[in-house]
């Protein structure tokens, strides 16, 4: 009997080979490899696309079947390489000179086989690879294009497995399940929900301690101690300056709208980040315009990594400078200061009038619509446009910006 005699690998007499996109299945319900390379292109396939899962799944059944004469164990290890690699399209890029080193196999069993994936129907090319270079000329580097390959399962697997497919090729979709591909499904489903029966070994058991039982007369309810028992704890514990209303807490967020666009260096930082960062602020009084030109007098860095963090620990300092400083306990009582008199409220007063007249409070100015903006912007740049066209040969720096500023002239319609 010979070596490969019982596997469905091949027929006596081989049927004649099918067109491109149809059933690669023989008469007698046998395989037939791929063996044209012509047809094994992602446009010349007879498979479907499909993803990670599937693609592993048909690789098993291939393998375990026996399908084809040198599929083993490696293809299978080369499979579950590709798979781990697959993007969400179902390609993978091939990768020969780190894939054969990651799997600990020779360069030219790699190749092999990869050579029957291919054959088996489960991979097809998307992009062959070159040795062009497609960095520029004089550059001193090289870099060529890489093989891209796309996973499929062949139409074999589907109608083992009883699924209803719409289409062929690359782009056909598998639809439903045939009676007996339901009963399947139910059956791998169930034994996918089954829990694993994991048994450990007695070295691995710990005997962890229990709390005693609190023993109340004669009754026989009991109850653990009390320092058994798990503290509730609040999840949110916020401390006392920033907490707020949702009405607060909205608020807050509308002025970090107005302020985070005039603010650079806190551009970067979240709304809500940025409206609880700014709570304490806010409640001491302080207006949009206020808090936008206080930040603006911040020394920061241009671009800090959190700005939020940045107002909170400013915040914090000038809460703990704010505080006095707590004196010794004394028997003698500690002197209070003497209250302003009239005469200096009257020159205070006067004082704020002036101030007031010289520079009147100016209240922030509403934020202009969208397309009044859109407008400014867009006719901003065609004023530089026309600008930048209407420049002599005296003005352009260079012969290749005058042909520029001339070639320019020539495209703008009359």
């Amino acid at each position: 009997m010979m070596q490969h005699a019982h596997a469905p690998v091949q027929a006596a007499a081989a049927p004649p080979c099918p067109p491109h996109g149809q059933n690669r299945i023989s008469t007698n319900n046998r395989f037939i490899p791929v063996c044209p390379r012509s047809d094994q292109e992602i446009g010349t396939t007879a498979s479907r696309r499909t993803r990670r899962g599937d693609f592993l799944r048909a690789a098993t059944w291939a393998i375990t079947h026996r399908l084809h004469p040198k599929a083993g164990d490696t293809t299978l290890r080369v499979a579950r390489d590709l798979a781990a690699r697959l993007n969400a399209d179902g390609h993978v890029a091939y990768c020969r000179d780190t894939m054969w080193r990651r799997l600990g196999i020779s360069r030219r069993t790699l190749e092999r086989h990869i050579a029957v994936l291919r054959e088996l129907g489960l991979l097809v090319w998307a992009v062959h690879g070159t040795r062009t270079n497609t960095r520029p000329a004089g550059s001193g580097e090289w870099a060529g294009t890489a093989t891209i390959y796309a996973a499929v399962v062949p139409r074999a697997w589907d109608d083992s497995l009883g699924h209803r497919v719409r289409g062929h090729g690359y782009h056909a979709r598998h639809v439903g399940f045939t009676d007996h591909g339901r009963q399947l499904a139910i059956a791998d489903a169930r034994r996918r929900a089954r829990p694993s029966r994991r048994r450990d070994t007695p070295s691995c058991k710990t005997n962890h301690p229990r709390p005693t039982a609190e023993m109340r007369g004669k009754k026989n309810n009991t109850s653990a101690p009390r320092g058994a028992r798990p503290q509730s704890r609040s999840q949110h514990d916020v401390p006392e300056p920033y907490r707020a209303t949702p009405d607060q807490a909205a608020h807050a967020v509308s002025v970090a709208a107005w302020v985070r666009p005039r603010v650079p260096w806190t551009q970067g930082e979240g709304l809500r980040r940025l409206a609880f960062a700014l709570r304490p602020w806010i409640a001491a009084g302080l207006s949009a315009a206020d808090l936008a030109a206080d930040l603006s007098a911040w020394r920061v860095p241009r671009r800090p990594a959190s700005p939020a963090s940045v107002i909170m620990a400013r915040w914090n300092e000038t809460a703990s400078s704010d505080e006095p400083a707590a004196a010794p306990d004394s028997g003698e009582g500690t002197p209070e200061g003497v209250p302003p008199n009239a005469a200096f409220l009257a020159a205070m007063d006067t004082v704020r009038a002036r101030l007031t007249s010289l520079s009147p409070p100016v209240e922030p100015e509403p934020d202009p619509p969208g397309f009044v903006i859109r407008d400014r912007i867009l006719a901003s740049l065609a004023e530089a446009d026309r600008t930048r066209r209407a420049r002599t040969a005296e003005q352009c720096v260079t012969f290749a910006e005058w042909e520029a500023v001339c070639d320019a002239r020539e495209r703008v319609p009359w």
